[in-house]
């Protein structure tokens, strides 16, 4: 019986658990999932201030974030953020309110964000 090298197996398996792990960093969140608006995520997105019901917290919304499956992070007056999408009613929301961002833009926005605020 002939003795096999296995070393390069070894190898093979360790760099495929190594890419497994770096790919994972980039994974797609889906709506509520969290997701980051680092300053450099931030300056591609919209972000507005508000005082509305939390004296003069921000809340931010990025429209092209890579890592959300409908593009969208947004955080809700300064709540964590999470991934969102566009909604035109509550019915599209699931866990969720749509919320009026501008006056063309409406995102939906997760019930534990609401209540994290008291609202």
């Amino acid at each position: 019986m002939a003795r096999r090298n296995v070393l390069p197996h070894f190898a093979l398996i360790g760099t495929l658990a190594l890419l497994s792990v770096m790919s994972t960093g980039c994974e797609t969140q889906a709506d509520y999932g969290l997701c980051d608006l680092d300053e450099e995520v931030t300056k591609k997105g919209v972000c507005t201030g508000s005082d509305k019901g939390n004296n003069g917290t921000t809340s931010c919304v990025v429209t092209k974030h890579p890592h959300c499956a409908h593009s969208i992070c947004l955080s809700y007056f300064s709540t964590q953020s999470v991934c969102s999408k566009t909604c035109a009613n509550d019915s599209e929301c699931g866990a969720g309110t749509c919320w009026p961002f501008s006056d063309t833009e409406s995102y939906c926005v997760p019930d534990t964000a609401k209540e994290q605020l008291g609202g």
